[in-house]
């Protein structure tokens, strides 16, 4: 029997696991489609010039998922031509290049532009649609999920004027249809989502975009209390991929004019909301950075927010113990950027002449949904594991496998051995666990010269 070590990485050294795809912290990024290309409409900044400064901005904070927002503004008359789709295509390859995964809105509307109409909208996917299965392999390395957006202000499905609300649910299914079947897709709202068609619902979750520590707050993704409908819905985002915003620091309590100021919000509601929503995915450009230095907003007051283990346990938060400190204690920051969506370690490991034996526990607040190949690597060649079932890695959840040695395989000499979970066999994105062993090509490193027998 070959046994292995199992130490796990701290906090101090836990930098690369915040490199782990489709999860974390996010940044955000605008491109306006036509020419000349621009971010946000009507701000004339050049789109990829500014997603290279954000990714310099934000370096420390290693994201590896930007919120895109693609705003069709100025087609809300006209078809998508070459130029919008080059452009399109232009800043997914940037994102690419950059390490970056995409969390993909298509939108219309803001203060300052219209939406489009149905059929003016229905349209335009249709020649996504096309584009997207002209360059699929773009796709795959990039589309991390999709919002639904395309509807109302900012696509987030409300105020729309010249889109009617009876097609809604149209253009969601069409949305879902023109994807790739293995990304993901989400909703503003607990009414949106109701309007997407059943055959969909596997794969759709949830993005709120107004967190403030509310479970049923007018602009929260509940939108009013219903017991039992959350406690379905609660259990559709454990088998969902889902994303969240906090307000912007600079705003007030729902915009109201006696609204308390956001900018100094306590961290464990707003924890308890992503533990409900099983986030992956959480926005930096909010309530985070906002201004030059001299001003504190949220998520930066959250570094000097210390989260004890006791008060962790009590509120049922999932977490690591070899990310707190020699105190037990952990800052709501630190928290945060490491438990959002999955933090997945090797807890047991044994292999003896025929057989390896390992278990696999996940301490985030998500499953590892967009992983769906579980492999064993042995000298460079990969084994399925089969039974593997991403879904049965939720939060705070253990899976074990076993899988047999191949025919050939010498237990007398050594062994380079590994584990390797990707989003499909091959795939280059793939998770690095908590273990402190070396992680090369995709792969956990389990067995050492250290290792006895």
């Amino acid at each position: 029997m070959s046994i292995c070590p199992l130490p796990m990485l701290r906090l101090a050294d836990a930098r690369p696991l915040l490199r782990n795809p489709d999860r974390g912290l996010r940044m955000e990024a605008y491109i306006t489609l036509g020419e000349p290309p621009e971010c946000y409409p009507g701000s004339a900044e050049d789109p990829y010039e500014k997603l290279l400064a954000s990714i310099a901005k934000y370096e420390a904070e290693s994201p590896t998922v930007a919120q895109l927002y693609v705003y069709l503004a100025r087609y809300s008359e006209k078809p998508l031509d070459s130029a919008a789709f080059g452009q399109l295509g232009r800043m997914l390859a940037l994102c690419r290049d950059k390490g970056l995964r995409a969390l993909l809105r298509f939108a219309y509307q803001n203060e300052s532009n219209p939406d489009a109409d149905w059929p003016r909208v229905r349209g335009h996917l249709e020649q996504l649609g096309g584009w997207f299965r002209a360059n699929a392999q773009l796709a795959e390395d990039t589309l991390s999920a999709v919002q639904a957006g395309i509807v109302g202000c900012w696509g987030e499905g409300h105020g729309n004027v010249r889109f009617k609300n009876k097609y809604i649910g149209s253009a969601f299914a069409l949305l879902c249809g023109i994807l790739p079947a293995d990304v993901p897709v989400q909703l503003r709202n607990v009414d949106l989502m109701g309007k997407v068609p059943p055959l969909y619902n596997d794969r759709t979750g949830m993005h709120d975009d107004y967190l403030v520590g509310e479970r049923n707050g007018p602009w929260s993704f509940f939108l009013g209390r219903d017991g039992p409908r959350e406690k379905r819905l609660e259990e559709r985002f454990s088998r969902s991929v889902n994303d969240g915003e906090l307000p912007w620091g600079r705003a007030v309590y729902y915009d109201r004019p006696s609204g308390r100021p956001l900018d100094a919000m306590e961290a464990m509601p707003i924890l308890l909301q992503a533990k409900q929503y099983a986030l992956s995915t959480l926005s930096l450009e909010h309530n985070y950075r906002e201004a030059g230095p001299g001003r504190l907003f949220t998520m930066a007051r959250w570094r000097d927010e210390l989260l004890s283990r006791a008060r962790l346990e009590e509120a049922g938060l999932p977490y690591h113990p070899a990310l707190l400190d020699e105190n037990g204690n952990i800052t709501a920051f630190e928290y945060i950027r490491c438990h959002l969506g999955y933090l997945l370690s090797i807890t047991s490991y044994e292999r003896d002449a025929s057989t390896v034996r390992f278990t696999i526990q996940n301490h985030g607040l998500a499953a590892p949904l967009t992983l769906g190949a579980l492999s064993l690597v042995i000298d460079g060649a990969e084994y399925p594991v089969g039974g593997y079932d991403r879904y049965a890695l939720g939060s705070m959840r253990a899976a074990a496998y076993t899988v047999d040695l191949p025919e050939n395989f010498d237990p007398a000499r050594p062994h380079s051995v590994g584990i390797r979970l990707a989003r499909r066999a091959g795939s280059l994105f793939c998770a690095r666990f908590m273990n402190d062993t070396p992680f090369a090509d995709g792969a956990q490193r389990m067995e050492e010269p250290a290792c006895t027998e």
